[in-house]
């Protein structure tokens, strides 16, 4: 299932994002974790264009996000996961497995405060174009870690 990971139903607005240039991890096959992760990240997106409130809709984006890093950490960690890590958070973890989604990490982990405060029924108030934004944000960083896994699992064509 494919999905457009940028066009929710609220008009957008384009602002600055992280954008690195993903290198594909060890050459073999994609484990079949990381593929149901991103499968799984792309119905969350899917569905949080639905939502009924820009709350909603933020909540939906970052649960697909969670798992987008999840299909990463399980690419390069393999199943055993959190080989050297102590903590259990994903943005610290995708950071230090895979270099090169640093900065999606840190954009990610900069809205931890904000889906705590979303899930606890806080006071923050999100727009519809704050929404709005993120998801498309979620949906770049997707189409990122399909590119890693696609790139992962492809063979070493290079003259040795």
């Amino acid at each position: 299932m494919v999905t457009d990971r940028t066009t929710p139903t609220r008009a957008t607005s384009t602002r600055a994002t992280p954008t690195r240039g993903v290198a594909p991890g060890a050459n073999a096959p994609t484990p079949r974790a990381a593929r149901e992760l991103l499968a799984r990240a792309d119905l969350l997106l899917s569905e949080s264009i639905g939502a009924h409130s820009p709350q909603d809709q933020f909540l939906g984006a970052y649960l697909a996000a969670l798992r987008g890093a999840g299909a990463v950490l399980a690419a390069v960690e393999g199943p055993g996961g959190m080989r050297g890590s102590r903590t259990r958070n994903a943005w610290l973890r995708l950071a230090g497995a895979a270099p090169e989604f640093t900065a999606w990490a840190d954009h990610f982990a900069g809205y931890s405060a904000t889906r705590s405060a979303v899930e606890a029924g806080g006071a923050r108030s999100l727009s519809g174009e704050e929404a709005d934004r993120f998801f498309v944000d979620v949906g770049r960083f997707l189409h990122e870690v399909e590119s890693f896994l696609v790139g992962s699992a492809q063979p070493d064509l290079r003259a040795s």
